[in-house]
């Protein structure tokens, strides 16, 4: 099934099948359907207030001196403020998780969880619009939140450390 942000961004959705998302990552995600999965909570997040207004204030601080007219976004503004939203996950209650295993994106992984949706190169088109920028923002910190249930999954001792704030060496 295609989700609203793969839609936005032009791409594919992922059909287990050898294509744009490869087996490793499918059956990966498959194994994590379990309740409780970071993926659901960071799902818990973006689809709320503090979210929306969360990346629309980073936008704008990315945009400052640059003058916007919020279309043909550049690839630095998406970097800039996929890398600021990391500064308003939450910190506290059910969703803390999120701020202790999910990392900053850097722009090498947010090229990446755009690439594995099928979404044009942001070095070559940027962003169409704010529709398109929030919906870019949405695929990279599910990704992120992907990556962090994999790490969870294959290494709980260190998952369990940095979610007590801890390193186990």
């Amino acid at each position: 099934q295609v989700s609203n942000q793969q839609r936005q961004l032009g791409g594919p959705s992922c059909s287990k099948s050898v294509g744009t998302c490869c087996l490793f990552c499918c059956a990966a995600m498959a194994d994590l359907a379990d309740e409780g999965t970071l993926v659901e909570l960071m799902e818990e997040w973006l689809s709320g207030d503090d979210f929306d207004a969360s990346w629309r204030e980073c936008y704008d601080r990315a945009c400052r001196g640059g003058g916007r007219s919020d279309r043909n976004i550049s690839e630095n503004v998406l970097y800039q403020t996929c890398a600021a939203v990391h500064g308003h996950l939450p910190a506290e209650g059910e969703l803390k998780p999120l701020s202790s295993l999910i990392p900053s994106p850097d722009p090498e992984f947010i090229r990446g969880a755009l690439e594995v949706i099928g979404a044009d190169d942001v070095r070559e088109a940027g962003i169409k619009d704010l529709e398109q920028l929030e919906a870019a923002v949405v695929v990279v910190y599910t990704q992120l939140a992907h990556c962090a249930d994999i790490l969870r999954k294959q290494m709980p001792d260190v998952a369990a450390h940095m979610e007590r704030g801890s390193l186990p060496y």
